[in-house]
């Protein structure tokens, strides 16, 4: 039984909209702490999410939950689509071999450690480690960006760190998509089959494509429009490719950051 049982709350409405008025209030509240902390934000809204959430305070129940599985998707495209502006050509030929450098050595060094750790040390399944090391390779691009809006860092450090940050979840999602159809293969007691390897690269470089097109699309939509009807405009494009990856079963990152990176080098447009 949930808090809102308790105090006798049995309406579905008022349950929602009071659980996400305490997920705004408290995380504000919360950065008031962190503030005085020298903290990020975002150190505040993960402590307090864990905090109210079904299995401490039981503030947010879990039905809450369940009924907002779509926002994380939606979370991810805008924050995608944010980093693509960080991918402007002039800074990528600047910062370009850097950058592919860094990524590879730790998203493949963070795969390659944490496969061996859980295999061989841990000795877990195959699939499992081959599953986990995958995962590894790709970090929180969230949370980087949070904090670098909160500092209003820049420079060319903070052009690298969004970029390989950006890259590293690239290479997450394709490593992540052989992973898995290897590990079913594996887990199945049959052979990897070469295709199975093959496709999600495919697929992820169909989504990229897909993105740039809604990139094009949005640049030309965009040309003299008032300020709410470009946000209007980009909210609409973004939903609409998120609806898509989701019909088709795929994350929208690699579409939506390849979205923010057409529009961003076909209009200079960094508002």
């Amino acid at each position: 039984m949930n808090i809102y049982e308790k105090i006798g709350v049995t309406s579905n409405v008022a349950i929602v909209i009071i659980s996400l008025a305490l997920m705004l209030f408290l995380g504000f509240l919360m950065t008031r702490i962190t503030k005085k902390l020298k903290l990020p934000n975002v150190t505040a809204y993960i402590t307090i999410g864990i905090l109210i959430g079904p299995y401490v305070l039981d503030l947010i129940p879990t039905q809450v939950i369940r009924g907002m599985d779509f926002l994380p998707d939606l979370a991810l495209a805008f924050i995608a689509f944010s980093t693509g502006e960080y991918f402007k050509v002039t800074t990528l030929k600047q910062n370009g071999l850097k950058v592919i450098v860094i990524t590879i050595l730790e998203s493949l060094l963070a795969t390659v450690a944490v496969f061996l750790v859980t295999r061989y040390i841990l000795n877990m399944s195959l699939s499992f480690s081959i599953v986990l090391g995958a995962l590894a390779a790709a970090t929180a691009p969230a949370s980087t960006m949070m904090t670098i809006r909160q500092t209003g860092a820049k420079g060319d450090f903070v052009d690298t760190l969004i970029q390989v940050v950006a890259l590293d979840d690239i290479v997450g999602l394709v490593l992540y998509s052989m992973a898995i159809s290897i590990a079913i293969a594996s887990g199945s007691g049959g052979g990897v089959n070469v295709s199975s390897v093959i496709m999600p690269i495919v697929i992820n470089i169909g989504v990229v494509i897909l993105g740039g097109l809604f990139g094009l699309l949005m640049k030309l939509l965009m040309t003299k429009r008032s300020t709410d009807n470009r946000l209007i405009i980009a909210l609409a494009l973004i939903f609409l490719f998120c609806g898509i990856c989701a019909v088709l079963d795929i994350s929208p990152l690699l579409g939506c950051m390849s979205m923010g990176m057409v529009y961003i080098n076909t209009s200079e447009d960094d508002k």
